[in-house]
């Protein structure tokens, strides 16, 4: 199977690159894949694909679809399963992939360390209204709603210079805060104590190329409305 991963090179121009997934010897066998739970008449053993080291044999059986086989490959990227196949995506991608409805049935896989294969981890979503995202091992529930949202405020923050380790543990440099109001500490640290979709946005939110004006702006309409609707 080949892929289609857009990417930089080392001057920071857009590039694509051809990814290839392995190959593996199809063998004569009927069985129902532990995957993708289609029946078959041909596979690949597992064990052609896996080493010694491998453990996750609960969520695997004897063998497995060649196209299931291929997702093996793509461990290091993070990547979306529909009814058209998989696409690779790249950590700029993902917030506009995450804002956008989805075709059913689908998976969403978002990889944290690049080491592990997570694609028989993560929940099929049979609609995109609320669904599934792995990121890494973790399923977290959202929506294209709740995504814009969030990812909104932490990026307005990161164009004020807000650094996404302090938003992690929960805090806000004093000089931001004067410009936005304490409002934003406590939305960042309601959202980290009942949600864990900020999460999301906190690994991969990327700086928008908007002006400092443009930003506080934003956040203070977010904050507005954040107040708004917990008065009501």
């Amino acid at each position: 199977m080949e892929l289609y991963y857009q990417t930089r090179d080392g001057d920071g121009n857009d590039i694509e690159k051809i990814i290839k997934t392995k190959e593996y010897q199809i063998r004569s066998v009927c069985f129902e894949c532990p995957i993708c739970r289609k029946h078959y008449d041909s596979g690949v053993y597992i064990k052609d694909i896996v080493s010694s080291k491998f453990t996750d044999w609960a969520y695997v059986d004897d063998y497995i679809c060649e196209s299931c086989s291929a997702l093996f490959s793509i461990y290091f990227y993070n990547y979306i399963i529909d009814p058209d196949g998989v696409r690779l995506i790249n950590i700029r991608q993902i917030r506009d992939e995450l804002t956008k409805p989805q075709k059913p049935p689908f998976k969403f896989i978002i990889t944290t360390t690049q080491k592990k294969h997570l694609f028989y981890k993560a929940e099929t979503n049979y609609s995109s209204n609320r669904f599934a995202v792995n990121l890494e091992t973790e399923t977290i529930y959202t929506t294209c709603d709740r995504m814009k949202y969030l990812f909104s405020f932490v990026e307005n923050l990161q164009v004020l210079g807000q650094s996404k380790d302090q938003l992690k543990r929960g805090e806000i440099r004093f000089d931001i805060v004067q410009k936005v109001g304490f409002e934003a500490i406590k939305l960042l640290q309601k959202e980290l104590n009942f949600s864990r979709e900020i999460q999301i946005p906190l690994y991969c939110g990327q700086k928008l190329e908007i002006s400092e004006e443009e930003a506080i702006c934003n956040l203070n309409s977010i904050l507005t409305a954040q107040t708004t609707r917990e008065r009501l």
